[in-house]
């Protein structure tokens, strides 16, 4: 195990820059990445940064069509136990079916992050009203800045791992008088190596510690996020598509313009730019814009999603954003599948998304 702390002396940027350094360092050396409270990192070498083929066998569903029943029926149909890592809880009906599961007498447990950016319902009182239903609830591990994750554990032998938040906006509902909806998808996966991983990761964050896996289909960080996101975006021929909700980090967008600029036809769709004020993805996006790609702005959804397609063949599905944060240092989950209806769906459901959206 190695273990490095920060100067104190040091400023700011040095510390951001140094993580990034040192993920990238490390993920490239097959090792796994924590960042623990105090400002240290930590690393152990596993066999679990080669980019997999991708899962098959899974399902997908798709928001807002399908709605917040697919959560539901899901916690409906556990018969053994629920376990949780979300950053966002606030769907009341969601909450309700956890806190009647609960009174069933399963093995409830609920990770939730407690200072989720841009505020919305106190996770505090969320996990207070969980524990008086008898859920185990407790706060995210304190090893990460954020934990962005949003995966879900049935009976110990299907994971959800998903874009989606368990909001109302995020399952098909509306956000506020705006009603504004959002593009969200969600993987179900029974592969067991791939829901032992998940248990892994749940395990480790629960108990504070480092998670161990060997699972090359699970997208995870700060563990191997960004060397998969550049690997696929690298091993891609013909085509990329891209739904994501930002643009922030310039590495990934170096490599989609350089796929761009090798004749790769590269499609993104990012949310509509918001008013005036100002869009922070504006400046990836001109970046990628110059070296070819081609983006839009989803004008009738609120682009929460976060999927690469590599060539009709492999895709990426998960919690992790495009930017510098999400790939090294929150926790996030997410998986690549090769399952042929998975992959005809995401593709017919960005095509239809590009048709709507407008140049950007």
């Amino acid at each position: 195990m190695y273990q490095y702390r920060f100067p104190r002396s040091q400023p700011a940027s040095f510390f951001l820059n140094y993580l990034v350094v040192t993920a990238l360092c490390l993920v490239l050396a097959a090792c796994t990445v924590n960042i623990t409270p105090g400002g240290s990192t930590t690393s152990q070498c596993q066999s679990n940064c080669t980019v997999g083929s991708g899962v098959q066998g899974v399902r997908v569903y798709v928001e807002p069509d399908d709605g917040e029943q697919v959560i539901i029926n899901a916690i409906t149909s556990a018969r053994k136990s629920i376990w949780l890592e979300i950053y966002i809880l606030s769907d009341r009906n969601v909450i309700r079916t956890l806190e009647e599961a609960a009174n069933r007498g399963l093995d409830v447990r609920v990770m939730l992050e407690p200072h989720p950016v841009g505020g919305g319902p106190s996770p505090a009182k969320t996990m207070d009203t969980l524990a008086a239903a008898g859920v185990k609830a407790q706060p995210t591990s304190p090893s990460f800045p954020l934990t962005h994750e949003k995966g879900m554990i049935i009976d110990g032998t299907t994971a959800y791992i998903m874009t989606s938040n368990f909001s109302r906006a995020a399952l098909g509902g509306s956000s506020g008088s705006s009603g504004v909806r959002n593009r969200e998808y969600g993987i179900i996966d029974t592969n067991p190596q791939d829901v032992q991983a998940v248990l892994a990761i749940f395990n480790a964050d629960w108990n504070h510690t480092t998670a161990q896996f060997n699972d090359p289909n699970v997208v995870v960080s700060p563990i191997n996020s960004r060397n998969d996101f550049n690997a696929l975006i690298n091993s891609a021929h013909r085509t990329l598509l891209i739904e994501a909700e930002e643009m922030i980090d310039s590495d990934i967008e170096q490599a989609l313009a350089s796929a761009a600029q090798h004749g790769v036809q590269v499609e993104v769709i990012l949310p509509a730019p918001k008013g005036s004020s100002g869009d922070s993805n504006s400046q990836g996006i001109a970046t990628i814009k110059q070296g070819g790609v081609q983006v839009r702005g989803d004008t009738q959804l609120y682009m929460h999603a976060k999927i690469i397609i590599v060539d009709g063949q492999r895709a990426f599905v998960g919690s992790e954003n495009i930017s510098t944060q999400s790939l090294d240092q929150n926790r996030e989950l997410g998986i690549i599948t090769s399952d042929a209806a998975v992959l005809n769906k995401l593709q017919a459901t960005f095509q239809k998304d590009w048709g709507v959206s407008r140049s950007a």
